[in-house]
C-alpha cells in the first residue's frame, strides 16, 4: 500500500495544478439543446474562455461561438455572433443578409422560422411559437436597423431551433474554444 500512496500523490499534485492553471482561465460546460447543431450537439462539452479572462476591451468577432446570459430564463446560452456594430441584418424568406448581401457561411442551416420579437416589440422565444419539427406558417422576413456599438446579432447555427436578435455585448459570458 505505501508503494502506491507516492504515485498516487503525484497524480493527485499534477492534477490540482492543470485544474488551478486551466480553471483561472477556462470552464467547461455542458451543451444543451439543438440550436447549434451541427457544431455543437446536445451532449457535448465544450470549453469556454471566461469573459473575465479575455482582454479588457474584447469585443467578439464574426462568427465567435459564444455563452451569453439570458436575462429572462436565467440562464446561459450557446449562440454564433453573425452581426457586429455597423452591420445591417436583415431576414428575408427565412435567410439571412448582412449589409444587403445573402449571408454565405458553412455554419448555418436551415431557414429562419421562429421571431425572437413579436410585431409589438415584446419578447419571445422560439418554444412559443410553433413547436419544433412542425411546420410553421410563413419563413421569416424582419428588417434590422445598424447593429448598435456595444451590441451583436447573434442565432445558433441550426436555424429552424434557434432564436435570434441583438444582444448586449456585457451579457456574453465567454468564448468557446473548443
Amino acid at each position: 500500500m505505501k508503494k502506491m500512496r507516492a504515485p498516487l500523490w503525484l497524480v493527485a499534485i499534477c492534477l490540482f495544478i492543470i485544474w488551478a492553471i486551466l480553471g483561472y482561465k477556462y470552464q467547461l460546460t455542458y451543451n444543451e439543446g439543438e440550436s447549434m447543431e451541427p457544431a455543437y450537439s446536445n451532449g457535448d462539452w465544450i470549453i469556454v474562455q471566461k469573459r473575465e479572462r479575455l482582454p479588457k476591451n474584447w469585443e467578439p468577432d464574426r462568427y465567435d461561438v459564444v455563452i451569453i446570459l439570458d436575462k429572462q430564463l436565467e440562464d446561459t446560452l450557446c449562440k454564433r455572433v453573425i452581426g457586429i456594430a455597423g452591420d445591417t441584418v436583415e431576414i428575408k424568406e427565412g435567410l439571412i443578409y448582412i449589409n444587403e448581401k445573402k449571408l454565405e457561411e458553412p455554419f448555418g442551416q436551415g431557414e429562419i422560422l421562429f421571431y425572437l420579437v413579436d410585431e409589438n416589440g415584446d419578447t419571445l422565444r422560439y418554444w412559443e411559437g410553433p413547436q419544433a419539427g412542425q411546420p410553421a406558417v410563413k419563413l421569416i422576413d424582419q428588417k434590422f436597423e445598424e447593429v448598435p456599438k456595444g451590441y451583436v446579432w447573434v442565432i445558433g447555427d441550426n436555424r429552424e431551433l434557434s432564436w435570434y436578435g441583438l444582444l448586449k455585448i456585457k451579457n456574453i459570458r465567454g468564448l468557446i474554444i473548443l
